[in-house]
């Protein structure tokens, strides 16, 4: 029990980092994806993280065919009650939400930080699986 209380609390730790995430290298980022991946393996469900990428997706898409960055920073914004309705369903969602809330906010102020996010995403999918995730 006292386990997951320290790793609730390193997670939470990660928000102040991925705040910033131009001055975060990909190490970094696949580093917090990996130790997000693995916290949250044995409670989200592989679909909860999908649907969110798939929303990001979308705005990627849209990135690369209007190819201006600020046509779509509203759209990356909005993301942010996407997490908040699925942690509101799913109390399990909440911590990743958190996480999630802090990075999205960064990556609306650049295209650089948004194509960092997209694989940040991909990364924490990918530890999710790695270490046993639901799916």
């Amino acid at each position: 029990m006292n386990g997951a209380r320290e790793q609730q609390t390193s997670l939470s730790g990660f928000k102040r980092e991925l705040s910033d995430l131009k001055t975060l290298g990909m190490d970094r980022l696949v580093e917090i994806a990996a130790q997000v991946g693995e916290a949250i393996s044995r409670k989200v469900k592989m679909n909860q993280i999908r649907r969110f990428l798939d929303g990001a997706r979308k705005v990627e898409s849209e990135l690369k065919s209007r190819e201006k960055f600020e046509e779509v920073k509203d759209q990356i914004v909005l993301l942010r009650p996407k997490l908040a309705y699925a942690a509101g369903r799913h109390q399990d969602v909440k911590e990743l939400a958190e996480i999630l809330d802090t990075a999205v906010k960064s990556a609306a102020q650049t295209q650089e930080n948004f194509m960092k996010f997209l694989r940040f995403m991909e990364s924490i999918i990918a530890y999710h699986r790695f270490y046993g995730g639901r799916d």
